[in-house]
């Protein structure tokens, strides 16, 4: 109730509130969970990938499959999945060897 009192005189901040503890409230709703953010917007909550997912991630890439579909399959972010492929130095096969080639201008 405190809590409810002190957010009474800012709009902006009460309605978010209000939703979340409607939320809270009813059980009905378990679809999957988002987040709703101050300035209304929802988002999915942050997912960590695990070693399995990464390392999964990683052959399909090289492999040829897209970060935006990888992110779509896994439930993340392009990029997440940009970053992870950055951290650990993953580059298409051959794809380094192609730009090597095109700087020092042979094709």
């Amino acid at each position: 109730m405190e809590l409810l009192r002190r957010y009474m005189n800012r709009p902006d901040l009460l309605g978010p509130l209000v939703a979340v503890l409607r939320r809270i409230n009813d059980p009905s709703d378990d679809a999957q969970e988002t987040v709703t953010t101050i300035q209304g917007r929802t988002a999915l909550p942050r997912r960590t990938l695990t070693e399995r997912e990464i390392a999964d991630l990683i052959v399909a890439y090289r492999a040829g499959v897209t970060a935006p579909q990888l992110a779509a399959r896994l439930g993340v972010h392009t990029s997440t999945i940009k970053k992870k492929l950055l951290k650990f130095g993953v580059r298409r096969n051959g794809e380094h060897l192609l730009r090597g080639m095109q700087a020092e201008g042979k094709s």
